[in-house]
């Protein structure tokens, strides 16, 4: 006969399995919490994304989203938080201007190309530097600690 005890070490991990609760893909990641502002005013609805900074196939970034107040989490893979390094942080903004629902126009006949359509158009709301790892230059190193309270206020450049 199995004994209490026994049944506990079964029926526990299979109540913690059944009841959707598991462990994180990745181990040793850290909280990185931040505010992003634009010209003073807080930046929503950015994405945020902080790449290694010797990215090699394989590291794994951290990506994020800016809500009403500039305020964003990282996540890993699905994962809350990123881990420990020095990472190009790089932030997107674009405003999509819709298709133009009239098909393109041939060049050589002048007449529509029938089911084709006009490329949507992409509009930088922020400076395009900031949207490239290669052309960022803005550089963060996350501690075992993790960031509390990072902050960036973007600014445009001089003419």
């Amino acid at each position: 006969m199995i004994s209490k005890k026994c049944w506990l070490l079964f029926l526990i991990p299979g109540l913690l399995a059944v009841s959707g609760c598991k462990e994180p893909k990745l181990k040793g990641l850290v909280s990185v919490r931040g505010t992003i502002t634009y010209q003073g005013e807080p930046l929503e609805g950015a994405a945020v994304c902080f790449t290694p900074k010797d990215f090699q196939t394989g590291d794994r970034h951290g990506t994020g989203k800016t809500d009403s107040q500039g305020k964003f989490v990282l996540r890993t893979i699905g994962e809350p938080g990123i881990l420990p390094g020095e990472y190009v942080v790089t932030v997107i903004k674009n405003e999509v201007i819709p298709r133009n629902q009239t098909p393109p126009v041939d060049p050589k006949t002048g007449r529509p190309i029938p089911g084709r359509r006009a490329p949507a158009e992409v509009n930088p709301l922020i400076p395009k530097r900031y949207s490239s790892s290669k052309t960022s230059d803005v550089y963060v190193v996350v501690k075992k600690n993790g960031l509390a309270d990072w902050r960036l206020d973007i600014v445009d450049e001089e003419p």
